[in-house]
């Protein structure tokens, strides 16, 4: 069941209730407050609108937190510093002990969960918040030898208050402009309905995804969200189920401000099967842009809400039918607000058996052949997996780890990030940005180091990045170890010639080497919509230009698309790999000592019966999983070209449709 969150009353209201001062007098003090609790302390008590002690009593059962008496007590300067001097003048805090990793504070305003967990994020520490007065907050700072300001005097509230009388006019426009952001956010709340309606109503019902989000400390099942919760972790639950429903990999939420504020909106898109999509169903409303990034930063429990000029990361761990899935957070500054990419880490899809990531059965032949008589230092060198990001090196290497993944097989793996927990897998996380002694950081290379006396059978590093990292995996790879590693370039040929670039010894790539997969993803054709056509001219012409057969009369595939609630009308669902494997052999080390360039070592490897990228996508083609167009990278269908949009003329270009 949802947790629920009670709203705690305002201090407005507290004061309302138990009729401590003159009713108009309050409702005005608070109106000029702004809703400031500290301001409003400040005018009820530098007024003497209300007796401290009441007022005290008051906070204190109507908040349910407790209070303390600061000048009672003497503050350890040492304590004070374990909050930044910045955070303690924004919030008007004071830190005044620490123990057994609690950290107690005084604030005026103890019920704003967003202050005590921006702090804790900030010191690593659990937070127990106080009541007190900004003003003895001020007091007893300024005893233990730390200067406080910002308006907590009766000079500054007098100032403040001669300047209200200019203010006049300008106050009328502000009140007009809360009426219509108060308005808008009426209409949020129905937009918010309706979107969670609308996901729910999609296939797959929400019902039935059995989620669970983890937020600070209780996780949440998203699918019973009450009507009753804030509206922010509404809309984050919102773009949650959108994603899993899709089988997303990545989340896109994007600020686009109108400078005239009528077209506004927060853009959220969905990459599925490595195209992007707009989620038009989900509406954020554009007062809310600021709200759901704080809220996604909370939610990581290691990005600071208040910095707002600078790229963060973290991560947010999230329950699926009882599976873990984690989404990989990216938010960066942007010209209007800052935008924040999800990327989705769906652990149940690395617990899938080698034998059924899409290998065509003679590659997949090769492949394990590779991977036979680990133990007892018999089967060792390096494979490398090759391709850009996103193209599913990673997950193809776990499937590898998986496969060797046995009780007399010690693993060690170095990644950045670790993306999937492996049981029985020894997974090492680094961190290049954590200073050792010296000049010396974690990162690969430091780790591989380490891996090399823990007497391992396998080892995998997340990436070959730079020649020292690319010298101790060959020399791991030498030693009686078999290695993983990935590394970009665009086909098995050229890792050869990247290494050499890295200045690694010609003879070492040559002898460590022991076999290099090049990989892509494209989309699989629905297997609801799938249909036979007839190969074009231009088709059987590309299976001739790539030496690849194509028997008179061979059907080729294609998704139908249209109303087919599979796929959604693309025609396409998941995606299904392409691979290059070069196999080392005598001929290709022979060449390496001679010839870097990748021409030559890709005709070499071909000639030994190496298929290529495009051949291996080609065959796969005329087996019903993709289409010509995705191999050769047309990436729409034919159907979908069809259904293209002509071209407006100039002047005449449609306006973007609205999402908020």
């Amino acid at each position: 069941m949802p947790t629920e969150i009670a709203r705690k009353k305002s201090l407005k209201e507290l004061v309302l209730e138990a009729e401590l001062g003159d009713a108009k007098k309050v409702e005005a003090e608070a109106n000029r407050s702004q809703g400031n609790t500290v301001l409003f302390l400040l005018r009820l008590l530098l007024k003497n609108m209300v007796e401290r002690e009441k007022l005290l009593d008051v906070i204190v059962k109507g908040w349910d937190v407790k209070a303390v008496d600061l000048s009672t007590l003497s503050i350890d300067s040492d304590v004070i510093k374990l909050v930044p001097d910045i955070l303690q003048k924004r919030y008007t805090l004071l830190p005044f002990a620490k123990e057994e990793g609690i950290l107690s504070i005084a604030l005026p305003d103890p019920k704003n969960l967003l202050f005590v967990e921006d702090i804790e994020l900030r010191t690593g520490l659990k937070v127990q918040p106080y009541f007190a007065f900004p003003d003895e907050i001020v007091e007893a700072a300024q005893k233990a030898g730390f200067s406080r300001s910002a308006g907590f005097s009766k000079v500054d509230l007098v100032a403040e208050e001669e300047e209200e009388a200019e203010q006049a006019a300008s106050e009328k426009e502000k009140k007009e402009g809360k009426e219509q952001e108060a308005s808008a956010g009426e209409g949020a709340t129905e937009a918010l309905e309706k979107a969670l309606e609308a996901v729910r109503s999609q296939k797959g019902a929400a019902s039935e995804e059995g989620l669970e989000i983890g937020a600070i400390a209780v996780k949440t099942d998203v699918t019973e969200v009450n009507t009753n919760a804030p509206e922010v972790e509404k809309l984050i639950n919102i773009i949650i189920l959108a994603s899993m429903r899709e089988k997303a990999s990545d989340i896109h939420v994007e600020p686009f401000e109108d400078p005239k504020g009528k077209k506004s909106k927060v853009g959220v898109r969905l990459r599925v099967d490595g195209f992007l999509r707009e989620a038009k169903y989900i509406k954020i409303p554009w007062v809310f842009r600021n709200a759901i990034i704080a809220k996604i930063k909370i939610m990581t429990k290691t990005m600071n809400i208040t910095e707002r000029r600078t790229p963060q990361s973290g991560r947010i761990q999230v329950m699926a039918k009882g599976n873990p899935v984690e989404f990989r957070v990216e938010i960066v500054p942007t010209v209007h607000g800052e935008s924040c990419v999800m990327r989705v880490l769906d652990r149940r899809s690395v617990q899938v058996d080698i034998n059924s990531m899409g290998f065509l059965p003679d590659t997949l032949v090769k492949l394990l052949a590779l991977l036979q008589g680990i133990g007892g230092k018999k089967n060792f060198g390096l494979i490398i997996a090759c391709g850009p990001t996103g193209s599913g090196k990673s997950t193809t290497l776990y499937g590898c780890l998986n496969y060797t993944n046995r009780p007399d097989i010690k693993i060690l793996t170095a990644e950045n990030p670790v993306e999937y927990n492996l049981d029985g897998v020894i997974q090492v996380p680094v961190n290049p940005e954590l200073k050792l002694s010296g000049d010396k950081v974690f990162d690969f290379s430091a780790a591989l180091r380490s891996f090399l006396r823990l007497d391992p059978d396998v080892i995998m590093v997340g990436e070959i990045r730079d020649r020292e990292t690319a010298h101790i995996a060959m020399e791991a790879a030498m030693t009686g170890h078999l290695v993983f590693s990935t590394i970009h370039t665009n086909d098995a040929a050229s890792v050869i010639a990247r290494l050499v670039e890295m200045k690694i010894p010609a003879y070492l790539v040559a002898s460590t080497m022991k076999a290099i997969l090049a990989q892509r993803l494209s989309r699989r054709i629905c297997s609801e919509c799938r249909q036979e056509i007839d190969p074009t001219p231009a088709e059987i012409n590309i299976f001739k230009e790539h030496n690849v057969s194509i028997a008179p009369g061979a059907k080729l595939y294609r998704g139908r698309g249209g109303d087919c609630t599979n796929c959604g009308g693309s025609g396409f669902k998941g995606r299904c790999p392409i691979h290059e494997l070069l196999v080392m052999d005598d001929n290709i080390r022979a060449l390496c000592l001679k010839e870097m360039a990748s021409g030559p070592l890709k005709q070499a490897a071909i000639d030994g019966g190496m298929r290529t990228l495009t051949q291996d996508g080609l065959n796969k083609a005329l087996s019903g999983m993709t289409t010509v167009r995705e191999v050769m990278g047309g990436g729409a269908s034919e159907a979908e070209a069809e259904e293209q949009p002509k071209e407006e003329p100039p002047g005449e270009v449609k306006p973007p449709e609205q999402v908020a």
